[in-house]
């Protein structure tokens, strides 16, 4: 079933025709990948590549509304077709059980005592990023791109 799901959803890419539509695609792609790593996994894991996901979007709609912000979407017609192709997949599909995988482990061993200096170096490491992002970013610039108000 989740082979069918994750194919409709990659077939939806090629129905999108503005970067919103892709935009939301991506989102319920992110969405289906949460709620599959949570039947793997701890559900915190999932909890978080959401999140990061979401985070992306946000970051991607703020550049795409900076650089075109009165774009037209004149097509909204996938908005139907997309969950008619997911529920025609998924009745279509044999049903397959679910086995969790060995990899369910590999969150907890990270933290075992011989990682703790992998964990150590990739904290400060994103600490290092964040503190890089914060100098480079002037908030008191403006914006991408200037908007000329008529």
């Amino acid at each position: 079933m989740t082979a069918s799901i994750l194919m409709t959803l990659i077939m939806s890419f090629f129905m999108s025709v503005s970067p919103v539509s892709l935009g939301a695609t991506i989102l319920f792609t992110a969405l289906f990948t949460a709620m599959v790593i949570s039947l793997v996994t701890s559900s915190w894991f999932s909890m978080i590549t959401f999140i990061i996901y979401v985070g992306g979007m946000l970051v991607m709609f703020a550049y795409f509304a900076a650089l075109q912000p009165n774009q037209h979407i004149s097509n909204w017609s996938w908005w139907l077709v997309m969950p008619l192709m997911t529920v025609s997949v998924m009745i279509l599909s044999p049903r397959e059980p679910f086995n969790l995988s060995p990899q369910s482990n590999m969150v907890s061993s990270l933290y075992l005592h011989h990682n703790v200096i992998l964990i150590i170096f990739l904290a400060l490491l994103l600490f290092l990023a964040l503190i890089a992002v914060v100098k480079v970013s002037r908030s008191f610039e403006g914006p991408l791109r200037p908007f000329e108000y008529v």
